[in-house]
């Protein structure tokens, strides 16, 4: 870590912390949780079985908040779900609001605490998503500015406040994106906020909300861009690239204005008011923060990276800029109310080694000797897809499928192939593959989709090539193979499928080649319990090892 950066950073913290006031202590996330997405797990239900009722899912829900509930490795639920479900009707209306799921979930979490005393609570995290998920009655109440982007220029109210994309990588389609400046959209979003804190505030299972709101799909800092997105965009009858489309809306948004034009500002001022007024809404809990590395890079110039960040943006843009600059505001500690604070980078793999930058690892790092909740920025991260169902893509320590960086000298991949399926097998890297199989011997397959799971790595393999990703530079790291370091973790997020995963196999164990070259055969649920107990041995604040070990034995 550069020492210097550190050094910039720690005393403008330490300025800016307010006086120490005796008041109860911010409820943290703590351990691995699983991540159960309630849309994602609707859609597969209603493909499996398309006459299902709604009173046949939420059985289903309960059973799985019970069966990962149950996993001794799970700390507690993340559960992510749209705005518009649960806030289907204007809050003027007799049925506003459908909390049903998340009763579900609090509900469990309570009955699970209250039948195992002797056991560390488990808690939940919330992930409320708008943007994209906006309900239909607020998208009514806004006008389109779709009219900027005809030929000619359609010139939409003054009050407008949409545009639709096409292809946007978190979820695809058409579809209609309220702008994060947008009055009526944010009103509406905070008037459900207030909702939420009123019917969750106070339970003792609730410990973290991410923040959201200036978003698209995701509770992260990303929106459709020229990166991420159908370019050119062909749905107005002339092409547009996105980022053209921003130019336009800031410009229309924001005449005269010269600080917002070609410029990311807006997304920064939206951004930093929304973490203000969680911090106003909730009181404590952890507000949590997720970059995306996604805004739009309108200029190559006009930013700055603020003082203390910079090794976040070795080769600055201003979609960097932008992020560090959030960053730099949830780091104050007068913002966030009374609340504890984190950062989370969601798509953590094994091919990509996202743990140790300033985002998460390294300012949890920087901020540990900081006490008081709303000075330190603990640190949090997500697996980016199911080890168990994507082994290869998650797991691998190669990318897969392979990119222009990361091929293998004898693929060549047709024209025509889209989907990892019709890879040639001289396209999966070795390090996909079982010990002892390389790609000339799966030659008689032909295509990725006929090669048998016993030639590839198992999911055993991908889960431990992840987990030593996420602890390196960690004090915990040689239980993975990894370098030793200082860097903190408060929290794990892997996917609710895994633990299922974990459950049918633990008794059919798999063997799993270790960093040092040593082969052992080990269950999915032994690397959950090994990575549960190094985890809750490095969270801020740091529990006794007598705790930790009381909450794995499950002792009083």
């Amino acid at each position: 870590m550069n020492s210097s950066v550190r050094h910039a950073l720690i005393p403008l913290l330490l300025v800016l912390a307010p006086a120490v006031v005796a008041q109860p202590s911010p409820r943290r996330p703590r351990g691995i949780y699983a991540d159960v997405g309630i849309g994602e797990i609707l859609a597969n239900q209603e493909s499996a079985n398309p006459s299902i009722t709604p009173a046949e899912f939420e059985a289903y829900l309960i059973s799985l908040y019970q069966e990962l509930l149950a996993n001794p490795a799970v700390s507690g639920l993340a559960i992510w779900e749209g705005w518009s479900k649960l806030n289907p009707n204007p809050p003027t209306s007799t049925d506003p609001y459908d909390w049903s799921y998340l009763d579900d979930a609090f509900n469990q979490a309570s009955a699970w605490n209250s039948q195992n005393p002797g056991f560390a609570p488990k808690t939940i995290q919330l992930y409320v998503l708008p943007g994209f998920e906006t309900p239909q009655w607020v998208m009514d109440q806004i006008p389109s500015c779709d009219g900027l982007f005809q030929s000619p220029v359609q010139t939409p109210p003054s009050t407008c406040g949409s545009a639709t994309f096409v292809g946007f990588v978190e979820g695809g389609g058409t579809r209609d994106l309220p702008m994060p400046w947008n009055t009526f959209y944010k009103s509406s979003w905070q008037t459900f906020l207030t909702a939420l804190a009123a019917r969750y505030g106070s339970n003792p299972a609730f410990v973290s909300i991410a923040v959201a709101g200036p978003t698209a799909s995701s509770e992260e800092m990303i929106f459709p861009n020229n990166a991420n997105t159908t370019n050119p965009q062909t749905q107005f009858g002339v092409d547009i690239a996105p980022n053209d489309m921003w130019r336009q809306l800031l410009a229309f948004h924001y005449p005269g204005m010269a600080a917002y034009q070609n410029s990311d500002q807006a997304f920064i001022d939206e951004w930093n008011a929304a973490i203000d007024m969680y911090g106003e809404i909730f009181s404590g809990v952890t507000l949590t923060a997720s970059t995306g590395t996604g805004f739009p890079n309108l200029s190559t110039t006009g930013f700055t990276v603020p003082s203390g960040f910079s090794a976040d943006c070795p080769a600055p843009d201003m979609d960097c800029a932008a992020e560090a600059t959030i960053l730099a505001h949830l780091a104050e500690p007068t913002v966030g109310g009374s609340n504890a604070k984190a950062t989370q980078e969601d798509g953590m793999e094994a091919s990509r080694a996202i743990g140790g930058n300033l985002r998460v690892g390294w300012l949890s790092q920087t901020t540990a000797q900081l006490t008081s909740p709303s000075a330190q920025v603990l640190g949090g991260l997500q697996f980016n897809s199911s080890f168990s169902q994507f082994t290869l893509q998650e797991g691998c320590t190669s990318t897969f499928p392979p990119d222009s960086s990361d091929t293998p000298a004898a693929c060549s991949i047709p024209s025509s192939c889209t989907v990892p399926g019709c890879l040639p097998v001289a396209c999966i890297p070795q390090a996909c593959l079982a010990p002892g199989v390389t790609p000339a011997s799966l030659a008689s397959y032909g295509t990725f989709s006929k090669v048998p799971p016993k030639d590839l790595i198992p999911p055993e393999q991908a889960e431990y090539n992840v987990l030593k990703q996420f602890f390196n530079n960690t004090a915990v790291a040689s239980s993975f193979g990894g370098t030793q370091g200082t860097v903190p973790f408060n929290y794990l997020q892997i996917y609710s499928e895994d633990f299922q995963y974990a459950d049918a196999h633990v008794n059919a164990p798999a063997q799993v080649v270790e960093a040092g070259g040593v082969t052992v055969t080990v269950t999915a649920q032994a690397l959950l319990n090994l990575a549960s107990q190094n985890l809750l041995e490095i969270a801020e604040p740091t529990p006794p090892r007598h705790v930790v070990r009381r909450h794995l034995e499950g002792k009083p």
